[in-house]
């Protein structure tokens, strides 16, 4: 097998109480990364001291903005970080500050993928479930980045948009039963504003209002009334902002859920709108 070269891109901003603990744990990988490259968007903490301290390339975001964790512009981010990939290497990891990873984790991934010719691939967080390869962890190969011109949008649902962009030009993705953990759960930045962009985005990729319907119910039943509601007011309000017409049309070929299904096997529907 061809030897395994990769890079880790992490955004961090004020994460001096978790991002330790992350780059302890990915220091122990069984294979090495050959960068770590930390993306310190302005932090006031000590942040950039601790990723300093554990080998990290730590690269200051050169201009100050408000938090843009719940807003499409995170996605500047990232991209500004995926310029100091190394593009001769053969894959590529963006990594949460607050994820923690089996030491086996990319040695697992990396091997299964080019086994299964796969160029997108995650693990799963533990108590989460998924088909999809989640944002933090994914690993990509060259190709894949390619694909995405080695950046993420500056637009609502960025990292829907590079899975669906890699998808629709016939590359595989795959989600591996490879179980991480994470110092802050899924969800806990979630508010009305989370679900408000949350629900703008999945119009702007594609999906149909009757999966926006559904979704937004979902999220009223997990979330609460009003959260659901935020969510349906993101998404019949965007009336302008899309992403190109084959990603779009990409999402709306491959959506599971139908008015058939809401006829004919309405507990079916919701099940899979839960997951």
């Amino acid at each position: 097998m061809d030897k395994i070269n990769y890079d880790v891109l992490i955004p961090a901003r004020n994460e001096e109480l978790i991002i330790e603990k992350t780059l302890n744990h990915l220091n122990k990988q069984t294979i090495k990364p050959n960068s770590v490259i930390v993306v310190n968007d302005n932090s006031n903490d000590k942040t950039k001291e601790i990723a300093t301290s554990y080998g990290a390339k730590v690269i200051d975001f050169p201009y100050e903005h408000k938090n843009w964790v719940i807003s499409g512009k995170l996605g500047i981010v990232f991209s500004f970080g995926m310029k100091y990939f190394d593009k001769n290497n053969s894959h590529f990891m963006i990594l949460g500050a607050d994820h923690i990873l089996p030491e086996n984790y990319i040695q697992d991934i990396i091997r299964n993928m080019k086994k299964d010719g796969v160029d997108m691939a995650s693990g799963i967080i533990e108590n989460e479930v998924t088909k999809s390869p989640r944002g933090s962890g994914r690993v990509f190969t060259k190709k894949a980045m390619e694909c995405i011109d080695w950046k993420y949008q500056s637009n609502y649902g960025y990292e829907t948009y590079a899975l669906f962009k890699i998808q629709s030009e016939g590359m595989k993705t795959f989600v591996y039963p490879i179980m991480t953990k994470t110092q802050r759960p899924t969800g806990t930045n979630y508010n009305k504003k989370k679900f408000y962009h949350m629900g703008f985005s999945y119009k702007a990729l594609g999906y149909t209002s009757f999966y926006g319907i559904g979704r937004g119910l979902t999220i009223a039943k997990k979330y609460g009334l009003y959260n659901g509601f935020m969510f349906s007011i993101g998404f019949f309000s965007n009336h302008n902002v899309a992403y190109d017409e084959k990603i779009r049309q990409y999402c709306k070929n491959n959506l599971e859920h139908s008015w058939e299904d809401l006829l004919y096997n309405p507990k079916q529907l919701l099940k899979k709108l839960n997951q």
